[in-house]
């Protein structure tokens, strides 16, 4: 069932679970400090799902021939690969509806990227890995946004993650989507300039997926459109870009605004695109001329307001 707030899997640990190999958590508090506010959140442990226990011994992704195997540290005989896919195949079929995860870092079970794997006897790693149950759920829903805590230090790839929970939220928000071609035509016209930001050719791209589309072929062009959408939304957007996005803005008002204001306007646009302020800063001055000469077409776009305001994610961009 949908709720009004995205739903966001999150490895147990990061929500202060004691649910470590040593009975320790990882907790991170801003997940749970001002994520949690904006968005619901769903513990996993596949570990402690699996039966593992508090505390367990440590367990490894060690090549042995050609495969990686999921094996406990001290005794690699102790091999846990099987179970563990098995499990993880079960656990990721009931969170259909998440719209995000937020998976630990080089754990053998969740780490998404770099996770090590123990290559030889003398226990050399390399970083190529990646956790069992964290492949089988990107093998199972590939347009679902996914990250590791850590990588969400980086305020670009946190917006980035951001943007793309709450646009897949929105998406399968749409109501009657097996007949809602209207729908699917307004969630494209609402994405303009956030797709826009990543370049000035992927609106008309997705534009041409969906042209003519009827109710007979809807199924087919939602699901062509919906993918390439969620490959473009991955895109990091850089400053050149966010400048032409909020210039395209400015070319719906300059009718209403002063010189002066308009001479801010860039003067501002330019400062940013220099590195000399934020992201906000430029766009908190758009909506206040857009709150005194409002326009339907720019009001209507989540470029604007791509998640709530209140997690601040473009203060630091």
């Amino acid at each position: 069932m949908r709720t009004s707030k995205p739903q966001i899997g999150v490895s147990a640990c990061l929500i202060g679970r004691k649910v470590r190999f040593d009975g320790g958590h990882k907790h991170n508090r801003y997940i749970t400090s001002l994520f949690s506010d904006h968005v619901d959140l769903l513990p996993v442990c596949p570990e402690i799902e699996l039966g593992l226990g508090v505390p367990r011994p440590t367990i490894q992704l060690r090549l042995q021939g050609q495969d990686v195997r999921l094996v406990v540290s001290k005794d690699p005989s102790q091999d846990l690969t099987d179970s563990m896919k098995s499990y993880a195949d079960r656990r990721v079929g009931a969170l259909c509806d998440l719209d995000g995860f937020i998976f630990k870092k080089d754990s053998p079970s969740c780490g998404l990227f770099r996770v090590p794997v123990v290559i030889n006897e003398q226990g050399y790693k390399n970083k190529k890995g990646t956790g069992l149950f964290a492949q089988a759920f990107v093998k199972k829903y590939p347009l679902i946004p996914v990250e590791e805590e850590g990588r969400l230090n980086d305020p670009a790839l946190r917006e980035n993650f951001f943007e793309r929970v709450y646009a897949y939220h929105r998406w399968k928000a749409i109501e009657k989507p097996e007949t809602n071609v209207q729908g699917l035509i307004e969630f494209h016209a609402r994405h303009k300039l956030m797709l826009m930001a990543r370049g000035s050719s992927y609106y008309q791209e997705l534009g041409r997926i969906i042209s003519g589309v009827t109710r007979k072929d809807l199924m087919q062009r939602r699901d062509e459109y919906i993918h390439r959408f969620m490959e473009i939304m991955s895109i990091n957007t850089r400053r050149g870009r966010q400048v032409n996005v909020m210039q395209h803005i400015l070319g719906y008002l300059k009718q209403m605004l002063s010189k002066e204001d308009k001479k801010e306007l860039l003067s501002v646009f330019e400062a940013y695109r220099r590195q000399q302020m934020p992201l906000i800063t430029p766009l908190t001055l758009l909506q206040h001329h857009l709150r005194k000469h409002p326009h339907p077409y720019i009001n209507s776009q989540h470029y604007l307001q791509p998640y709530p305001e209140q997690l601040a994610l473009r203060s630091t961009l």
